[in-house]
């Protein structure tokens, strides 16, 4: 039978992790009702924590890591909102930190030192193993949201399952000329998507043209250079499947300059399902943004309290929202 934790306790006396934590400490911030609700709890489920663990509780921060590429892209920002709402669950307090991928060793650096938080979130970062073990090896919590690697703690969204059914009702609708326009092909969302179309139009008979395949980097700007190609190109497509929504809002703008129109000119799929999607009557593969930073504090605090060795894995299916733009 597996020992009850101050995870156990704080889940079944419906408070943080925090407030279970002070109730051991005879803290004088906690009420005499919520006291008396959590100690009932620990005498009920027997849970006696020993002297090591309560010399730990005692170094934690109370605060966890987030480290993200953007506070303002929308995919971003409604992951974040998941986030706060996890927090709100368990007392924690958050450390944001901006990581420019381009500079990604030198911020990790900055977040290890002096141990300011008692786990990270790692937010869609493409981290090398190199940059995993510095968790490690200062055995410090961490989850890595809209990414996977096999041997860390992951929760992530199907992205050839997506692409499949993006690609696969296009196809459904009597295309077979579809430009695809990814993010970089050395990251892991660029690598699983690209798979998923060909995928796609191996399982349909199709060939994918590799010419209408346009490299960019999920920004609304990507998307426009990208359009701007593919309107060059002798033989047009029908179609459009955009990695981000960001990029099918910039495709959508060089289609409109060209006097075109969705879905009459070109059909447009994006992918993310952010909240201007829905404005644009766009259809896209929505990801449950807010749900995957929810499920990462969840996983994070199971990490840092319950301190469970096994590893976590979330792959989360994400659903094709059909609109107008088809």
């Amino acid at each position: 039978m597996s020992k009850t934790t101050i995870y156990d306790v704080a889940e079944a006396a419906e408070v943080g992790i925090g407030t279970v934590s002070r109730v051991l400490n005879n803290s004088e911030k906690v009420s005499d009702e919520t006291r008396n609700k959590v100690l009932k709890v620990i005498k009920e489920l027997n849970y006696y924590p020993n002297g090591m663990a309560r010399g730990l509780a005692l170094q934690r921060t109370n605060a966890i890591g987030v480290m993200v590429p953007s506070f303002i892209d929308h995919f971003f920002v409604e992951v974040l909102r998941g986030v706060q709402a996890g927090l709100n669950q368990f007392d924690l307090d958050l450390v944001l930190f901006k990581v420019d991928k381009e500079e990604k060793d030198k911020h990790i650096n900055r977040v290890l030192q002096g141990r300011k938080v008692d786990g990270v979130l790692a937010i869609t970062l493409d981290l090398t193993k190199e940059e995993v073990n510095k968790f490690k090896e200062l055995d410090l919590p961490l989850v890595l949201v809209d990414d996977y690697q096999q041997d860390v703690n992951s929760i992530f969204v199907d992205d050839i399952a997506g692409v499949k059914k993006a690609i696969s009702y296009l196809i459904e609708l009597g295309h077979q000329r579809i430009a695809f326009f990814d993010g970089p092909l050395e990251s892991n969302h660029g690598k699983q998507r690209l798979e998923g179309v060909k995928i796609a139009f191996a399982e349909a008979g199709l060939e994918f043209d590799e010419q209408l395949l346009q490299e960019g980097d999920f920004t609304v700007e990507s998307g426009y250079q990208s359009m701007k190609k593919i309107l060059d190109v002798e033989e047009r497509p029908t179609a459009i499947f955009a990695a981000s929504d960001d990029q099918a809002v910039g495709a959508l703008e060089a289609i409109k300059e060209e006097g075109l129109s969705v879905p009459d000119g070109f059909a447009l799929i994006g992918y993310d399902n952010i909240e201007l999607a829905r404005y644009l009557d766009l259809t896209t593969v929505s990801q449950p943004m807010f749900k995957m930073g929810e499920l990462g504090i969840e996983t994070l605090a199971k990490l840092i309290y319950s301190k469970q060795d096994d590893l976590i894995k979330k792959k989360i299916e994400p659903k094709l929202v059909i609109r107008n733009s088809c």
